[in-house]
């Protein structure tokens, strides 16, 4: 597969396969080579294999800041021609389906005009850029990176990096809470303080090649380094050259940046870095990080006086034309047109102020996407599943719905837990950072018949990978079997 993917990529770079996109609009997918579907990720188009001739369109929202007239289209393109489907995704994103390339010019130019795009978003390029969905609002942040993390997600696109080795993954918060995983990116970048020349100054320590799909999942490494927020756009452009030209192309599953990391070794990596960035690194200087909180549910106060963000849980992440049509509707009327987007596939209205607070939380949809959910429900986390995914080994999101929803009779509604779910082990729900962990497998009972199950891990976080506990645990013990694990972790 490696060399397949390598091979494509030397003979046609995929940002040069738009005007045939256009020309296969028009002839239908049965005139796409197989060559070119590969190509067509680099505009946000993946083909799958549950849904022959439909794609799945992933965009590009950087920080995962987007106005009501974007989602407006977005519900419009989703209402149009996906089948009303949308799914909210762990890089504060959202993907549509059921898209036939006979529709994507007018899918694209509904995107354009609000300022929207899906370029490379798939394969061998850089990825959505996370930041804290809270930027800017955060009464508690140290700073602001929003407008930071939105200039990385956009300015390095183009030909510079359309040929990565692997997958690139990139957040960057001035939150003290690490909401946006730092440590699960290619580069994470959190809130750091340095006296330079008798000033203190607010930037970023570093972590890198954190990764979590596959046998070897791992959490960024410190850099050793800050940088100034100046710095952050040049540090990125940097990276991904020296990974970019050096990175193995020659086995697939070893050609992420926490590989090249290994062969090398921190300092060597730095020191590459350093060569193309131009000027030498600052030392780290003081971390601002705080203890890691990444729920965003119900109610948070924000930095202007009287005015809050209300979170609102959509269930697994999947949602429709009509929520999200309504959750617009609602964001206009009691908010400022402003949504955003987690990584823990929720969504947030910000800018409410108090004074409407309670009608907003007496509207219906709030009834379903419930601010103030039950705490087994928070914190769940889920991959596509097989419905959509020709890797996932069961249908991920309703199961762990299932478990969910079990496990709340079985423990305080007040106690959040940190559920994350993945299918198999591309780690795509992030199973190996959270509290409880679940990756997806067959069993085969007694009786000679198959049923779902999960492996289990256990006390994983965002800075520390969860401890496999048991596997092949089946669907119908779960629930019991993390409830007598959570009372472990509580000292009960």
């Amino acid at each position: 597969m490696a060399v397949q993917i390598e091979t494509i990529k030397k003979l046609k770079n995929g940002l040069d396969v738009l005007p045939d996109l256009y020309r296969y609009a028009s002839l239908g997918f049965d005139a796409i080579p197989e060559d070119e579907i590969e190509r067509l990720k680099w505009y946000g188009l993946l083909h799958r294999k549950q849904t022959p001739g439909f794609f799945m369109q992933r965009l590009r929202i950087p920080n995962g800041i987007l106005s009501t007239r974007q989602m407006r289209a977005i519900v419009s393109v989703s209402r149009d021609f996906g089948r009303n489907t949308m799914d909210l995704t762990t890089r504060e994103n959202i993907q549509l389906r059921w898209l036939r390339i006979e529709d994507v010019p007018e899918v694209f130019q509904r995107l354009q005009n609000v300022g929207l795009t899906s370029q490379q978003t798939g394969l061998d390029n850089y990825r959505n850029v996370m930041g804290c969905p809270l930027a800017g609002l955060h009464h508690a942040e140290i700073f602001n990176a929003a407008p930071i993390a939105q200039s990385v997600s956009l300015a390095l696109l183009g030909r510079e990096f359309s040929d990565l080795p692997r997958k690139f993954n990139i957040t960057i918060s001035g939150c003290s809470h690490d909401c946006a995983h730092s440590r699960a990116n290619d580069i994470g970048m959190t809130p750091a303080a340095k006296e330079i020349n008798g000033y203190r100054v607010l930037g970023f320590h570093v972590a890198l090649g954190g990764a979590l799909g596959g046998t070897t999942p791992q959490l960024g490494q410190d850099a050793g380094i800050f940088l100034t927020t100046e710095q952050a756009l040049p540090f990125s452009r940097a990276v991904l050259s020296v990974f970019r030209d050096n990175g193995s192309r020659e086995k697939r599953t070893e050609a992420r940046l926490k590989w090249l990391i290994r062969e090398w070794g921190m300092a060597r990596f730095m020191a590459e870095v350093e060569k193309v960035f131009g000027q030498p690194f600052f030392s780290a200087g003081e971390s601002l990080l705080a203890a890691h909180n990444g729920d965003h549910l119900g109610v948070h106060k924000q930095q202007d006086e009287g005015f809050v963000t209300v979170g609102l849980l959509v269930p697994i992440g999947r949602t429709n034309a009509q929520q999200m049509a309504e959750i617009a509707d609602l964001a206009d009327a009691y908010g400022t047109g402003e949504l955003r987007l987690t990584p823990d596939q929720n969504i947030l209205i910000p800018n409410v102020h108090e004074t409407c607070l309670e009608r907003l939380l007496a509207e219906p949809l709030l009834q379903v996407l419930q601010p103030h959910a039950h705490g087994a429900l928070r914190g769940l986390v889920s991959c596509t599943g097989r419905d959509y995914c020709h890797f996932a080994l069961s249908d991920t999101k309703e199961l762990s719905l299932q478990v969910a929803e079990e496990l709340a009779s079985l423990i305080p509604a007040e106690r959040r837990v940190d559920l994350k779910v993945s299918g198999c082990v591309h780690a795509c729900g992030q199973h190996h950072v959270g509290e409880i962990g679940l990756q997806a497998q067959r069993l085969r009972l007694e009786d000679g018949s198959i049923v779902d199950a999960f492996d289990l891990f256990v006390g994983g976080n965002h800075q520390q990978l969860a401890t496999l506990k048991a596997r092949k645990i089946p669907v119908d013990q779960l629930a019991g079997r993390i409830a007598a694990e959570l009372a472990i972790l509580d000292g009960e």
